[in-house]
């Protein structure tokens, strides 16, 4: 019988300098969202590259099968240092703000779907207000901002998982939920004080409101709009200022975001085409995350996108659609991949991301799926990072990130179905 190949055959650990121009590096020795290059990985095509590895890497890991140059050098460095050790500790002290971390478990997710649940019918109930012209109670929203704020560092992984819920029949209502999470999150990362940080979640909540006034035939429609057409889609932003400044009790900070959360920073957005510094902070926050939900959202006119999909719009949108720190900061902040982020793997199985953070990179726990005549199912975890390289077949690793939703993946009943099964497989 022939000899298996090592894992060594697919993938080689190195020092810097072994690199030479056609290796794609797929893993390095810092967390890859410290990085300036593209999450899937870089292909070394020039000598900036390679001196940057050089300069800020201890190893890196050239994957051949991506690999122009087919060259692997023979000397390979032993296993990976520990998350412990110095050059990690400084990579977390890099100042582009905190990492998503932690693992989604029975605990976490019941105590996030609990809150989830609460949002979910505060922003039904706002919607309907909004839609009757009814006076709106903003203050059921803002307490339940308050408590997700403030749950926020314990739950993030788990509120995170949730954000991946995509209801098609409620874009809307669910899309909004989303953004206050997300935007909590970020401002966490920017390390924000507690106050703004609520805000931040409570702008997140209400900046598409103003959508909700807007004829269904214009906001449902599946084809291109018209320029007229378009034209009335963006007055949601007035809309929604308005309505919020004649209920009042509102921080300011919030009302201003709702209005300028589509300016941009080149000066081409709406309503009043402001530029750089002078469309407020909190706006340019919720612009960004609001852009990224979307995206990764199944619209009418729009299939649903992956994570790394969204990241490359706002990346190459930075300083002209986007404002460019708040981005790296987001993409820094939720990684590679997201818990809840719908995996296949290089065996052709789907899975979840379970856990997330610095140290894992391109290597986190999933979660398996299991096909059943009721649809899927969680199965066994696994440690990506605990398939060695060095012993077997090729390791099990990610093949492609793919949208919310694909093949009918239902993240809303399998929340529901979640146990803290402790099987590795």
């Amino acid at each position: 019988m022939p000899e298996r190949p090592s894992g060594w055959a697919f993938e080689s650990r190195v020092d810097p300098s072994e690199l030479q121009f056609g290796h794609f590096v797929t893993r390095l020795d810092i967390p890859w969202s410290e990085t300036q290059f593209p999450l899937q990985g870089v292909l070394i095509d020039s000598a900036d590259k390679k001196r940057w590895m050089q300069e800020n890497c201890a190893w890196v890991v050239i994957s051949r099968e991506h690999s122009p140059n087919q060259w692997m050098p023979t000397s390979r460095l032993p296993a990976a240092p520990d998350s412990s050790s110095p050059r990690r500790l400084r990579a977390s002290r890099s100042g582009k703000g905190k990492i998503l971390e932690g693992e989604v478990n029975a605990e976490t997710l019941n105590r996030a779907l609990e809150i989830h649940n609460s949002l979910d019918s505060r922003i039904r109930d706002l919607a309907e207000q909004f839609r009757a012209g009814s006076e709106v109670d903003v203050d059921s929203a803002q307490s339940v901002v308050s408590e997700l704020a403030s749950v926020l560092e314990e739950h993030a992984a788990a509120l995170v998982w949730l954000t991946r819920i995509k209801t098609r029949d409620d874009y809307t209502a669910q899309h909004c939920i989303n953004a206050s999470i997300l935007s909590l999150g970020l401002a966490h990362a920017l390390d924000w004080e507690e106050k703004k940080i609520e805000y931040a979640g409570l702008a997140g909540l209400l900046h598409d409101l103003g959508k909700l006034r807007i004829e269904s035939e214009i906001l449902n429609k599946p084809g291109p709009l018209t320029a007229e057409e378009y034209e009335i889609i963006k007055t949601h932003t007035t809309i929604g200022y308005q309505l919020l400044q004649e209920e009042g009790g509102l921080p300011d900070a919030v009302v201003q975001a709702v209005l300028h959360h589509h300016e941009r920073p080149d000066g081409r957005g709406y309503p009043q085409g402001l530029a750089g510094g002078a469309i407020p902070q909190l706006a340019r926050l919720v612009g960004i995350v609001d852009a990224y939900d979307a995206i990764t959202s199944r619209r009418v006119y729009d299939p649903a996108r992956s994570h790394h999909d969204a990241f490359s719009v706002l990346w190459k949108q930075r300083n002209q659609q986007f404002d460019g720190p708040m981005v790296e900061a987001f993409t820094h902040y939720l990684g590679w991949v997201t818990p809840g982020t719908l995996v296949r793997l290089s065996n052709g199985r789907l899975a979840l991301v379970l856990q997330t953070g610095e140290g894992r990179g391109l290597l986190p726990m999933v979660r398996l799926l299991e096909i059943t005549d009721a649809g899927h199912r969680l199965g066994d975890t696994l440690d990506l990072a605990s398939q060695r390289p060095e012993v077997g077949d090729a390791p099990v690793r990610i093949a492609e990130v793919l949208p919310d939703g694909t093949e009918d993946v239902n993240i809303r009943e399998l929340s529901r179905a979640f146990d803290s099964s402790p099987d590795l497989a």
